[in-house]
């Protein structure tokens, strides 16, 4: 058993950062007020906030967008597809998807099908995990007025060509186009600036959990599918949050300053994993693109099930996951593992390593050797 702790599962939420854990401490006792209040104490909370968002869109070199403040990825994704969805009822009927979503985009997409009458279509990955740009040409209708595909998948880490889809779609002006940058921002370089909406959240980058954004085009319009006070300009109602927000911001912030210093650092861990894993491949299937995003690495056990082995490396203090944590936990199979393999086995047993700057070699070392020995105890 290791003697500490291995914190493998970095996909599903990160450790928090010091300097924003103080950050939020700070806010939290220096600006009591509420930013809608009209006195100083609200109005300094006010500024506080605008900054925030500045530092937001200088930071992804942003300056024809605005943020939009959410609770997290999944609010940001849900106003992003159904705010619009919402605000252009005669636009058009027809919405674009990957087949590979995040749940929050998956499922909203099924209730605007099944409810409002809307049709979607859905882009298939190819070998490498990826959309084809060929294929979202074909999809593309009269009355399609919604693509979403996200940027770095959540389960196997491939990376879409986002600009070069952007730019493709700038043809198209009733088309907007939403990326989930969720898992690539400050790991993968993307320049957004052709891009309609974009979600962020904090947790995944060593901030907050409950802080999140839709950064949004100028002149996109997006209905409010939260109403109340009319904060956000009407599109997002209830209290800011100042401390989750300004944190948000710092943490966005960061992200992108460290992204290739992170980036060399977790390729080294992860190098040193693909190096081991592949040396077992009458043991396992890789799923992942190492190369081109060291922050994941997912395998399919071919003989063994995933959930016996996830447990058991977490009895040894190694956290992993099999699928993501974003699947309700009677969910028995990755959906993803499965449009990219076409095999079921191998789409239910599949475990997934996702890397941060503060793993090391040596927890790769520890991890294989546990590995190996939970695996040898278990009857095939």
């Amino acid at each position: 058993m290791s003697s500490k702790n291995i914190y493998f599962d970095n996909a599903s939420t990160t450790f928090i950062d010091e300097s924003i854990l103080e950050s939020f401490n700070k806010a939290v006792k220096t600006y009591p007020g509420n930013p809608s209040s009209i006195h100083k104490y609200g109005q300094e909370s006010s500024r506080i906030i605008e900054k925030s968002r500045d530092l937001i869109l200088s930071s992804l070199c942003l300056n024809n967008h605005e943020v939009i403040f959410t609770s997290g990825a999944t609010e940001a994704n849900n106003l992003a597809i159904k705010g619009f969805a919402l605000a252009h009822k005669t636009r058009g009927k027809h919405i674009i998807v990957s087949e590979v979503e995040h749940p929050s985009i998956l499922e909203t997409v099924r209730e605007l099908e099944r409810d409002f009458g809307y049709r979607v279509s859905y882009l298939h990955i190819n070998a490498e995990g990826k959309v084809s740009l060929e294929e979202l040409e074909s999809l593309i209708e009269d009355d399609t007025f919604l693509v979403s595909i996200m940027a770095v998948n959540n389960e196997i880490g491939s990376v879409n060509n986002i600009e070069d889809i952007a730019k493709y779609l700038k043809q198209f002006p009733k088309i907007a186009f939403h990326v989930d940058a969720v898992q690539a921002l400050g790991k993968i370089d993307i320049n957004y600036k052709d891009v309609d909406m974009i979600t962020i959240t904090g947790h995944k980058i060593h901030g907050l959990v409950g802080s999140g954004c839709l950064i949004k085009r100028k002149g996109i319009t997006i209905e409010a599918i939260i109403n109340g006070g009319g904060q956000e300009n009407n599109i997002r109602s209830g209290t800011y949050s100042l401390p989750l927000i300004s944190t948000l911001a710092l943490a966005i912030s960061k992200a992108i300053k460290n992204q290739k210093t992170s980036f060399n650092l977790v390729k080294v861990v992860s190098d040193k994993l693909l190096d081991e894993l592949t040396k077992m491949d009458d043991l396992l299937v890789i799923n992942s693109n190492t190369k081109e995003n060291p922050f994941v690495v997912n395998f399919s056990l071919k003989k063994h099930k995933a959930s016996v082995v996830v447990e058991a490396l977490s009895n040894r203090n190694i956290f992993v996951s099999s699928i993501s944590a974003c699947h309700s936990k009677g969910e028995p199979v990755s959906y993803v593992v499965k449009a990219l393999k076409h095999d079921d086995v191998l789409a239910h047993n599949t475990i997934r390593v996702s890397l941060d700057t503060l793993n090391t070699v040596e927890e790769v070392k520890i991890f294989i050797k546990e590995f190996k020995e939970i695996i040898g105890g278990l009857k095939q």
